[in-house]
């Protein structure tokens, strides 16, 4: 659209210079209404789109331009009609005023409806040192020229209601565009504006010099003027008419009412002694004097704010410091103590441990490390639940704080295990009665609740520079020992020795070697034979897993069947022996036309797995093997562990048919009523009986019980461990049914079990 209004104002011009007489005329006269209706036109628009108290702005200019289109109508009319110009004064210059005046209602408008955003004295001093200068160039110029002009009082009323309007509306330019910071909107109607003040003033000129004609080179600005205001309402929208305050004052609007102040005092030169120019300068003066003094005052009155602010500021500050600093002493509190007990944490505790090692290497000295773990912790937890193991591990620490000396520092590693850093150590002595003390904690009941409980401590002590010079390695034997003290029974303490670690380095290197045999298949089985006590003949044998590594050689099962128990491991070997178990007695048995049973060794957790019937009928199904040639064998301790789910379990396995065996009999939990309510077919005499009976008289007599029990329940009995031939007289003489042990065979490989006994059987038949 503006690049329309410049062609347009163009086309204007060119129009003028090209036609003349009437024709030029006739067209000036459609380019000046063209260009006026546009105006009312995009105005109107503009009055029509906005929603806002702006409006009632566009409305007013809307009005303007509507009188300007009548007063140039009039204009024309004379020209077209009477071909001369109107009279002046006439009806004509009576709407160019009504215009002017409609521009100036609308700029009070927004002034008064932005009053109290901008700040009004400041510009106002601005607009009026401006308007002073104005003011005595008008009266050299334009006012002084009149006062000699001969013409009755209306001509020259009506000449002066021109530049005086035109003054008005410069002075509210000027006093919004130092108050507010203009929009590009508003800055068309500022531009339009000035353009139609700096067209009638070139105007006032010419009428007082009488040489003024229409359809010359002015006539396009007075279009151009009344578009640009039309224009500044094309994309008016909501909002672009309200002001904001500049964060930065631009360095023209500073400094242009002094640029103007300058101007103003070359008036004197050209006008000596005219009073009125006098009048002017020392007006300006003035004002830019009450400026500056105001300008103090409001800065004045800006520092006392701002250093109310900061006075604000600081106390904020300060107490957001002091908010900071208990939250960072909470944070750091929460960070190095436990939460639950109120003692040091693990973190803490490591850090205070390199502390105090520090201190006692420099000082040549001892100092103690303790492992504390309270026993059986998990079955309080979880038979009385956790509430009342956090109010007995908070006891505990309170106890621990108590016994310990001011220079000892008691930690809760996590879970039910306590550290105390034992410092300074002068005696060992010392150190014994303090670490007997903890334990003697179990002598008295703890009052938890409602509850009396009675708790019982496994303690562990490494002792500094003997059993380590770091942290890590500190903590970590007093662990071992405290480990070793569960191991041996609980409630009681132990100190570190070599030993321990050696079995630690030992149990580990086991443990991560296990997981390569299983990969790798480095088991193997071997196999012990069963006689029939009366006959001597071979009725079966016991599968025996024996462990060759290619490094370690033969590992005794003693060492790694405990370590597989404990990491579950176990249970994929144990699947394994039973796998291979089951294909050597088959195809042993298809060899000879036998029914060798194979006993096949069964641990606690793979009884106990769920899906432990499952797998044992899937072998034989895969194997193809009779299930009465399979024997399992099973310890005293996972009969009683849960007497329903275990009667449930070996009744499933009668189903299949396979033999069920009680290992170990008489070293357990035995129990008369198992026996009568668990579906077995045999009982397999411990060792240690059967190595006592050339020498103890208990001895015989317990296995004499065990048999004449066994019998009256319809069960057979096997003694294992037998090595002797004195041992297997007794026992054939107490009516033993089955033997096994080194005095009839020990346990062989595969093929030197096929090669000794069961060629040899081939060759008996």
């Amino acid at each position: 659209m503006q690049v329309i209004v410049f062609l347009y104002i163009i086309a204007y011009y060119m129009a003028l210079f090209i036609m003349s007489g009437q024709t030029e005329v006739i067209v000036g006269s459609f380019f000046s209404l063209g260009g006026i209706f546009l105006s009312i036109l995009l105005l109107w628009r503009a009055s029509i789109r906005i929603k806002t108290n702006e409006r009632v702005f566009w409305k007013w200019m809307t009005a303007g331009a509507i009188f300007y289109f009548i007063a140039e109508m009039i204009y024309r009319i004379y020209e077209w009609a009477l071909q001369t110009e109107p009279p002046f004064p006439g009806w004509a210059d009576v709407f160019y005023i009504l215009y002017s005046l409609a521009c100036i209602a609308a700029l009070v408008y927004i002034v008064m409806q932005q009053q109290k955003t901008v700040v009004i004295w400041q510009s106002l001093w601005d607009a009026l040192i401006v308007t002073c200068v104005i003011m005595a160039y008008s009266w050299i110029y334009i006012v002084q020229p009149i006062t000699y002009l001969e013409e009755e009082g209306l001509y020259i009323s009506i000449l002066v209601t021109y530049p005086l309007l035109d003054l008005v509306m410069l002075f509210l330019l000027l006093f919004l565009l130092f108050a507010t910071n203009v929009r590009r909107i508003w800055l068309w109607n500022i531009v339009g504006v000035g353009c139609f003040v700096f067209t009638d003033t070139i105007y006032f000129v010419q009428m007082m010099q009488f040489h003024y004609e229409s359809n010359s080179w002015l006539d396009p600005l007075w279009i151009l003027s009344v578009l640009m205001i039309g224009l500044s309402g094309y994309r008016a929208k909501d909002g672009d008419l309200l002001f904001q305050k500049r964060e930065h004052l631009s360095v023209i609007k500073v400094i242009f009412p002094y640029v103007c102040f300058l101007i103003l005092m070359c008036a004197p030169f050209i006008s000596p002694d005219d009073r009125i120019v006098i009048a002017c300068l020392v007006f300006a003066v003035g004002l830019i004097f009450i400026r500056q003094f105001m300008t103090l005052q409001e800065n004045r009155q800006l520092l006392q704010r701002l250093q109310i602010l900061n006075d604000d500021l600081e106390q904020k500050v300060a107490t957001r410091t002091r908010e900071l600093t208990y939250v960072n002493e909470q944070l750091a509190y929460a960070a190095n103590h436990d939460f639950l007990t109120g003692l040091f944490n693990r973190r803490a505790f490591v850090t205070k441990l390199e502390r105090e090692i520090i201190r006692a290497k420099n000082e040549q000295r001892c100092l103690a490390v303790i492992f504390i773990d309270i026993d059986r912790f998990k079955h309080i937890n979880d038979y009385f639940g956790h509430h009342i193991g956090d109010e007995l591990i908070v006891h505990i620490g309170k106890v621990l704080k108590e016994k310990a000396r001011p220079t000892d520092i008691v930690a809760r590693q996590g879970g039910d295990e306590f550290t105390i850093i034992f410092t300074p150590l002068h005696h060992i002595d010392e150190l014994r009665r303090f670490v007997n003390d903890i334990v003697s904690i179990s002598q008295q009941p703890i009052a938890v609740q409602h509850l009396d409980m009675r708790v019982s401590l496994s303690v562990g002590v490494a002792v500094y520079p003997y059993d380590g010079e770091t942290g890590d390695t500190l903590m970590k034997h007093a662990d071992m020992a405290m480990y070793r003290a569960k191991e041996q029974g609980k409630n009681q303490y132990q100190f570190f020795n070599g030993e321990m670690d050696r079995v630690i380095l030992q149990k580990t290197t086991i443990e991560t070697a296990l997981h390569e045999a299983i990969e790798k298949k480095q088991f193997t089985l071997f196999y012990q034979p069963q006689f029939d006590v009366q006959t001597g003949e071979l009725i079966g044998m016991e599968a025996l897993i024996r462990w060759i590594h290619p490094k370690l050689g033969m590992i005794s099962p003693s060492v790694f069947i405990p370590i597989a128990e404990e990491t579950g491991q176990i249970i994929a070997i144990g699947e394994w022996v039973m796998e291979e178990a089951c294909r050597q007695v088959k195809a042993w048995n298809e060899q000879i036309g036998r029914s060798f049973r194979m006993s096949v060794n069964i641990s606690p957790k793979q009884f106990l797995k769920e899906k432990f019937v499952e797998h044992i009928d899937f072998v034989l199904q895969q194997t193809n093997l009779s299930p009465n040639q399979l024997d399992l064998e099973i310890t005293e301790g996972v009969a009683v562990f849960n007497e329903q789910y275990t009667i449930r379990k070996l009744q499933q396995l009668k189903q299949l048919g396979v033999c069920i065996s009680i290992d170990d009999f008489g070293t357990g939990y035995s129990s008369l009523s198992y026996l009568r309510k668990f579906p077995i077919d045999r009982l397999k005499i411990a060792k240690p009986f059967i190595d006592g009976i050339t020498e103890e008289k208990e001895d015989v007599a317990v296995v004499k019980a065990i048999i004449v029990l066994a019998k009256n329940l319809k069960l057979r009995v096997i003694a294992e461990g037998v090595e002797t031939l004195q041992q297997l007289h007794i026992l054939r003489s107490l009516q033993c049914d089955e033997i096994q042990g080194y005095v009839l065979g020990k346990p062989v490989s595969a093929h030197l079990f096929s090669k000794t006994y069961i060629e040899n059987q081939l060759l008996t038949d």
